[in-house]
């Protein structure tokens, strides 16, 4: 019993915030707008995430301040600081958040928008992340981890590079430096006992409106758990790529500083650890930096079959991005192949797409999809139930679902267009992407969020109206109760939504193009303020609107005795019907009253629940919990192979 308990404790524990996150970028000349696009996904979980929208305001520093350094939690509040601005400053008596380090200010910082992680600067600067995985961990210096050497995590790396850049090339010169200088951590590198190296690194998409470059950053620990090492590629102006929980960059040229940058000894860690050689090269100036650092799960990790998830966990989603946004391309590229660091002939770093064939709409979509109509769907099948569900919990047993890109434990997502003169947009999505509507937020607004979107009355475990959260994942959580039918008519409004906000940007704009730069920014910020807040209305309706609709497991229309409802809305399809194992169709009086399963589960790998009876009440009882309030969430911090030293965790020597 107490083995069997703890193999279940340590499954559950290894699935974590790592599974996360999901990142599409598009260069200026794919973009239709003209100007580069970058896209996050926040989709991790199970911890809560402040879901807070923060304006940091642009400031003038005093000669010789110092710049605090922070690690930032995960749930509300990410950090209480009346430095980094008044909408993190102390309320309900919260405590101000002890600095772990500091670095001299600069003279002058820029405004930017910021959630976890630095989102865009007035200046159009425009940052989107993912977790990913690699063969070192590293902590941060906190007091309750004596083993952490490390002051610089990818959100403060973010954030001062918003607050001091105005280019993609200069984040890169900017943050890189600063974390060998700093040591670099992961906010997801597990216990010291079992680091999770599929968590341990951090990747950025960076883009500008200065020059329209895009760069990408990777940035893990180095030797001896401190220090770090990071490496950049720039991206072709006419190609797009998607980041999903691990490194793209592969074979770095490194004598072309026009399109490579990375850390002093870049190799050296490598070829000590002997996980890369420079004869596998064909050039001495060319470096495999996926290859050398990313992590290959074995059979030391839990569970069991993480190799083949993580194959496929990034894989896939590379593959549909490309399948969405530049079909033609895609044509030659294997969905089926996988990303790993020892995968044969690998994906590319990224493809060309059209000249100016990519929308914001297309990326709101994409990052809406499922794998609808491939082999891959996760709306079809009895795992998606009667009602066409993509939507998984994560079971305490081992197997595997394929990983979509839309997530029910996205807390948001966002498109940010790179654009100059405080036009630069980011179009924010509250939870999962498939039941959001994207609204417009300006670079150069002189203003916060309105108050729904910063509001301290409601969190993650806190339910308020007041928090526009809320609203958002209320209509989701609704959802599944026919996830076919009401998702495609809340699919449908925040289409109409999204429109009417594509509209309206081009009218206000136009309108604030004769008035002067402050004028026009203020204006533009609070038309798109009051935008917000009357589409969050009309979201709140939506919500009670559904409630009416599709309760009762009937669609009601009005209070008409002949056609007011359709008591076969919401009927089970036939295929669902006809199974034995529903038994609608076998009932009898003798039985079977309820269905029988064709083929009992007799997995070797499933927890025997019959010799757990408490277990399985306790597990039975949360599934239910989970499943009925919404937080439930599908994860994956797995955990990696500790090395004899205490001081340097590698994973793979």
């Amino acid at each position: 019993m107490a083995k069997s308990f703890l193999f279940v404790h340590v499954f559950l524990q290894a699935v974590s915030t790592a599974f996360a996150c999901t990142a599409i970028v598009v260069g200026k000349d794919a973009s239709a707008t003209g100007y580069p696009i970058v896209t996050h996904s926040e989709d991790s979980g199970p911890a809560t995430l402040d879901v807070r929208f923060i304006r940091i305001p642009r400031k003038t520093w005093p000669k010789g301040s110092r710049r605090p350094l922070y690690y930032w939690p995960p749930g509300y509040p990410r950090v209480v600081s009346s430095t980094v601005s008044p909408e993190y400053a102390p309320v309900n008596e919260q405590k101000e958040t002890a600095p772990i380090g500091y670095i001299p200010q600069v003279e002058k910082t820029w405004a930017y928008w910021h959630n976890h992680y630095g989102v865009q600067n007035e200046r159009g600067l425009s940052i989107a992340e993912t977790t990913c995985s690699a063969k070192t961990v590293g902590w941060q210096a906190t007091p309750d981890k004596p083993w952490g050497y490390n002051k610089a995590s990818i959100t403060e790396l973010s954030m001062i590079a918003l607050e001091r850049c105005e280019t993609a090339r200069c984040a890169v010169e900017t943050m890189g430096p600063l974390a060998v200088e700093l040591g670099f951590y992961s906010e997801d590198s597990g216990p010291s006992t079992a680091p999770t190296y599929i968590s341990s690194a951090e990747c950025l998409a960076i883009a500008d409106a200065v020059h329209g470059e895009v760069w990408i950053f990777h940035a893990m620990t180095g030797k001896g758990n401190a220090s770090a090492l990071w490496a950049a590629q720039r991206m072709p102006s006419d190609h797009i790529l998607s980041m999903d929980n691990s490194f793209v960059i592969r074979k770095m040229k490194l004598n072309d500083p026009d399109n490579y940058l990375y850390s002093p000894k870049i190799t050296e860690l490598a070829e000590e650890m002997g996980w890369w050689s420079p004869e596998k090269e064909t050039s001495p100036e060319v470096f495999d930096f996926y290859g050398a650092y990313g992590y290959l799960p074995g059979p030391q990790d839990t569970p069991t079959n993480l190799l083949s998830l993580w194959e496929f966990y990034a894989g896939r989603r590379m593959w549909r991005v490309w399948n969405l946004l530049t079909p033609e391309a895609a044509k030659s590229i294997d969905p089926n192949k996988g990303h790993l660091p020892d995968t044969p002939n690998p994906y590319p770093f990224s493809l060309p797409a059209p000249k100016g064939s990519i929308t914001v709409q297309m990326l709101m979509d994409a990052h809406r999809d499922h794998y609808e109509g491939t082999p891959y769907d996760l709306t079809v099948g009895m795992a998606a139930g009667p009602y066409g569900s993509p939507n998984r919990a994560m079971p305490p047993v081992v197997g595997q679902w394929e990983r979509a890109i839309s997530m029910f434990r996205t807390a948001w997502s966002q498109i940010v267009e790179a654009k100059p003169n405080g036009r630069g947009i980011a179009w924010l999505g509250y939870d999962a992407a498939h039941g959001t509507a994207y609204l417009p937020f300006y670079a150069g607004a002189t203003e916060g969020a309105p108050e729904a979107w910063r509001s301290h009355e409601g969190y993650q475990s806190k339910f308020s109206m007041k928090v526009a959260w809320w609203a958002f994942n209320l209509v989701n959580q609704y959802s599944d109760l026919n996830f076919r039918l009401i998702n495609a008519e809340v699919q449908k409004k925040a289409h109409i939504i999204e429109a009417e906000g594509q509209e309206a940007i081009a009218k206000w704009e136009k309108e604030a193009s004769a008035l002067d730069e402050g004028t026009a920014l203020a204006a533009l910020t609070k038309r798109s303020n009051a935008f917000a807040e009357a589409k969050l209305a009309e979201w709140w309706e939506l919500a009670f609107h559904l409630f009416a609709k599709y309760g009762r497991m009937v669609v009601t229309f009005n209070e008409s005795e002949t056609n007011g409802e359709d008591k076969f809305g919401q009927a089970y399809p036939d295929w669902w019907l006809a199974s034995p194992e529903v038994g609608y169709q076998t009932w009898s009086r003798s039985g079977p009253f309820h269905g029988v399963l064709e083929k009992p589960a007799t997995s070797g790998l499933a927890i025997e629940m019959r010799m757990l009876p408490a277990l399985s009440t306790l597990l039975a009882g949360l599934a239910t919990l989970f499943i009925a309030v919404g937080f439930a969430h599908e994860v994956g911090r797995r955990s990696g192979r500790a090395a004899a030293s205490m001081d340097v965790y590698v994973a793979q020597p």
